[in-house]
């Protein structure tokens, strides 16, 4: 009896440990990429190139091969970046960059102490783009635009020509807003400063402002694509893809962490890269591991790849994107689940009959992360992401720390189980 006992405990170790993940590494990997040595993953100071070569080098430690001699792949990035100057002062109140306020990544470069003309919501609703505005010359003025209880047609007629076309022609917008939004990245900036600025950190009152901002456009930098395999029996693709990009910093100590955005997709598919390494046998397909640059600029590294490719497209079986997946208590989503039925039935029947996760929703075809070039292509794909109560997205809260990775290694497994029944 003992024996058969200690035959089961053997036999479950074994076939756990075969399924199953480092999460230990998993959290090293979020840990050092969320840190201040990466500065958001952005195209600052050439800190995607670190990011690049820190995952080249796990992918060596790894054991898994190069393609076409080399792990990465250029390519041209153009971005507007803040590295240095980033400081806003409100009647000498100096605000506190990410927690207080942002620029929006448009801005340019602006320094010295300005007036404020105080723009509120009932007289733009009462007279959009009055005559008297005409006759104003805001030229060397912040104009402080209070749109709270402006109706949201009338919010619609004044926010691109206010917001994004500067027809006031003044030096830069204060937009005060009950919550920072989620703060994105562009390839290149306007003539003019638009500041999104906590309502709670405004003073009553507000005649002048000081700001040093300073940009810098960045025109075909190159940036670098990472790809790597691990041999199968056949010359056939599984291809797994994350980015790892974010959005870098702004200033020279702020930078947005992208935890779970997506040092969680990276680590995924580090830790997917060690498991088949370690495999004594070849998988049937070979494994692909590749992880993208310039996603949060447009998806552009993915776009070149697809256009570009270091093996040929048709030869992939099927395509699983990792984007955003550092939650899970309440499941997964799919995206092209409804596309690609023969797939979804199998990965959901696999995850009915293990319950390693709480659900798993489907949605449509959607233009939403990497997987999206290669789809619009031919490839067969999935782009998947975790449901759950973290929220933190494009924001400075989205660290190491703060993510709960709760459903990460049943996430593994479920991925592994597929791909060995696909």
């Amino acid at each position: 009896m003992k024996e058969k006992l200690f035959l089961y405990i053997f036999l479950f170790i074994i076939y756990y440990s075969a399924h199953s993940q480092d999460i230990g590494y998993a959290r090293y990997l979020i840990d050092t990429l969320s840190s201040p040595a990466f500065s958001g993953r952005g195209y600052e100071n050439g800190n995607d190139r670190k990011t690049a070569e820190f995952i080249a080098r796990e992918l060596q430690k790894n054991k898994i091969k190069k393609i076409e001699k080399t792990f990465f792949q250029q390519l041209p990035i153009s971005s507007n970046t803040f590295s240095n100057e980033y400081q806003l002062e409100l009647e000498n109140i100096d605000l506190n960059p990410g927690k207080d306020f942002y620029f929006t990544s448009n801005s340019c470069s602006l320094k010295g102490k300005f007036s404020v003309f105080k723009l509120n919501a009932q007289f733009l609703r009462d007279s959009l783009y009055p005559n008297s505005l005409s006759k104003i010359d805001f030229s060397n003025t912040f104009v402080l635009l209070d749109t709270v209880g402006l109706g949201v047609e009338d919010f619609k007629k004044i926010n691109k020509p206010i917001f994004k076309d500067n027809i006031l022609k003044c030096k830069g917008i204060i937009e005060p807003v009950a919550v920072l939004p989620p703060y994105y990245p562009t390839a290149e900036s306007h003539n003019f400063v638009h500041a999104l600025c906590l309502r709670s950190a405004l003073p009553d009152t507000m005649k002048f402002l000081n700001i040093n901002l300073k940009n810098k456009e960045q025109k075909d930098y190159l940036s670098k694509n990472v790809a790597g395999i691990r041999k199968g029996e056949i010359d056939s693709f599984i291809v797994f893809t994350a980015h790892y990009d974010h959005l870098g910093q702004i200033g020279t100590k702020t930078y947005f962490p992208g935890a779970n955005d997506n040092a969680s997709g990276v680590a995924i598919l580090l830790n997917l890269a060690q498991y088949y390494a370690k495999t004594k046998k070849k998988p049937k397909y070979t494994i692909a591991f590749i992880f993208f640059t310039g996603e949060e600029l447009g998806l552009l590294g993915s776009k070149y790849f697809s256009e570009n490719p270091m093996f040929p497209l048709s030869k992939i079986k099927f395509l699983i994107n990792l984007d955003m997946v550092g939650s899970g208590d309440k499941g997964i989503q799919i995206v092209n689940s409804t596309v690609f039925k023969k797939e979804f039935a199998l990965i959901d029947s696999i995850n009915s009959e293990k319950k390693y996760l709480p659900q798993i929703k489907k949605r449509g075809a959607a233009a939403n992360s990497d997987h999206y070039f290669f789809y619009e292509k031919g490839v067969k794909s999935f782009f998947i992401y975790t449901l759950g109560e973290y929220k933190e997205y494009h924001n400075i809260n989205d660290k190491a720390e703060n993510l709960p990775l709760s459903e990460y290694e049943d996430l593994f497994r479920l991925l592994t189980e597929f791909v060995e029944k696909i």
